[in-house]
């Protein structure tokens, strides 16, 4: 089984002093990666950045670091899924080296919260997304919650995300060859501001595992990143599945003083 867990991010300014050391660390996405072996790219949602960068994102990990990222909120939640929304293109031309390097884990489709199941204009947004992109779907609304819906994915082979949030149930379907995982918390009025406790990462083990049982691969982000607790509750959770550090460390020593 190949199990990968990461955050949503690493450039939070709150990290520096709990993850990233007060001085001498100058790219923050080279000293992540030191610390996780995927990461998924919140960046995107809001604002897409130019091809170039992702290059350079490739230029400063490992060769077998991985990049989930997120589609922009132009297209999910301005455009409702419209296929014919000008950000889908630039955000294909942004992922491409990515995907071209063989370093791609997956496209996050977060659907808006206000979005109801609409099977139709659902299959015709899915045909605009070529069919070589891994594609996780992140359900924020009940309807949603549906057979049909679930074949869909699994026609689609697209991933439905399984979500640890206030909303909605944790359920553990795979529809696809990968499984997608976003623990997000449960702090009020704000989920990530969330510290997951050693119990609650104890019980993810179980569940991580028997997503890997039904997937090739497992990806697995923590999106509380309020002081940093998604870094410290993901190696926690690695360590808990005796997963591998990867290259070059995988150990959240204490940032010195200063």
């Amino acid at each position: 089984m190949a199990i990968f867990v990461g955050t949503s991010g690493w450039e939070y300014p709150e990290w520096v002093g709990p993850v990233y050391p007060r001085f001498g660390v100058r790219d923050r996405l080279r000293y992540y990666a030191h610390l996780f072996p995927v990461v998924e790219v919140n960046a995107t949602f809001y604002r897409l950045p130019a091809p170039s960068l992702a290059r350079s994102w490739l230029e400063r990990t490992p060769a077998g670091f991985r990049f989930a990222a997120k589609f922009p909120r132009s297209v999910t939640h301005v455009r409702r899924l419209d296929a014919a929304a000008p950000d889908l293109a630039r955000f294909r031309a942004v992922v491409e080296p990515i995907r071209a390097a063989g370093r791609l884990a997956a496209l996050l489709l977060q659907l808006p919260p206000w979005l109801p199941f609409d099977a139709p204009a659902f299959r015709a947004f899915a045909r605009a997304v070529p069919a070589d992109l891994p594609v996780a779907v992140e359900f924020r609304e009940p309807s949603w919650l549906v057979p049909e819906a679930f074949d869909l994915l699994r026609e689609l082979r697209w991933a439905y995300t399984v979500v640890d949030e206030p909303l909605l149930p944790v359920r553990l379907e795979t529809t696809a060859p990968f499984a997608y995982l976003r623990l997000h918390g449960h702090g009020r009025p704000l989920w990530y501001d969330y510290t997951y406790a050693p119990d609650e990462i104890a019980s993810w083990v179980p569940r991580v595992r028997a997503l890997a049982r039904a997937a090739e691969t497992v990806y697995v982000f923590f999106n509380n990143h309020f002081r940093g607790d998604a870094v410290a509750n993901g190696r926690a959770l690695a360590d808990a599945l005796g997963l591998p550090p990867p290259p070059g460390g995988g150990r959240l020593d204490p940032a010195p003083p200063g």
